[in-house]
């Protein structure tokens, strides 16, 4: 199975083109291929299939098989993989998910790309969960998909030293049955923000494109920040903007890293029987 790895602001998936490929078990495959040490390794799977609405469909799933609504990282690289190996070459680069069609443009100067995200929903602007007797507060914010959005005190310190093992505990908690994704945000100026966010179905990852959106749509609500600001990630830059109009914007980088030949069925099966005798 041939298979193409990108990063969008080191926000790392498989891409597998289904008009060259069949993947019969998607959900078995994101778990094998995303293992970073027995697979190829990454956050997780991203299926580029045909659409009768855009110019392609995707379907996103997490490191540990689960299915994904949206991936703002992952749609650019979507895009990016039509305009490279499809040589779709247009203003605009349609991509259907399962959070709705999104339009993504090609920045060629800069190996950069913006999709329109959507309008953020602020399903709860002042949430409150409790935690071994200490109470948390946060924004719930959906992107298509959910996020827990908590701001972070001067006294927690560095965001490099944050405890993340609190986001983990969040994002299953019992308010949130179906699993939440979780940022930590670190306020800066009225232009900039440092997040870390943890990925349901994919634990901590380097960036997260839905979750610097969510993080900017919860500061600019609070006015803690201005509609145009920069979420600085462990994997890089991303730059947002909520326009006027209610959509938000995400402008960030989108690179191939390596492609080539995954094995088979057999094989895996082969390899797993090897593994089990050992």
């Amino acid at each position: 199975m041939h298979f193409v790895k990108m990063e969008g602001c080191g926000n790392d998936y498989i891409y597998v083109d289904l008009e060259q490929e069949t993947v019969d078990n998607p959900q078995s495959l994101a778990r094998k291929i995303s293992d970073r040490h027995f697979g190829v390794g990454s956050d997780g799977l991203i299926l580029i299939g045909p659409s009768v609405q855009a110019d392609c469909r995707m379907e996103m799933y997490n490191a540990d098989g689960s299915r994904g609504k949206m991936c703002g990282n992952g749609v650019r690289c979507v895009a990016r993989y039509l305009y490279d190996y499809k040589k779709i070459r247009k203003p605009q680069i349609c991509v259907e998910t399962d959070s709705g069609i999104h339009e993504v443009h090609i920045l060629e100067e800069t190996e950069k790309a913006t999709v329109r995200m959507g309008k953020p929903v602020i399903e709860r602007p002042d949430h409150v969960i409790s935690m071994e007797g200490q109470k948390t507060r946060m924004t719930v914010v959906s992107m298509g998909n959910p996020h827990a959005v908590i701001f972070m005190t001067p006294e927690e310190g560095s965001w490099k030293n944050w405890d993340m093992k609190k986001a983990s505990v969040i994002s299953t908690h019992s308010d949130f049955p179906d699993g939440i994704n979780v940022e930590l945000v670190q306020v800066y100026s009225e232009t900039g923000m440092k997040i870390r966010v943890w990925e349901r179905g994919s634990q901590e990852t380097l960036s997260c494109g839905s979750g610097a959106c969510a993080a900017a749509a919860a500061a600019i609500l609070q006015g803690r920040t201005k509609r145009k600001v920069n979420v600085e990630m462990p994997g890089g830059m991303l730059e947002v903007e909520w326009k006027t109009d209610g959509e938000l914007y995400l402008t960030g980088s989108c690179h191939i890293v390596c492609e080539g030949e995954y094995p088979g069925q057999a094989a895996e099966e082969s390899r797993e029987n090897k593994k089990k005798k050992a």
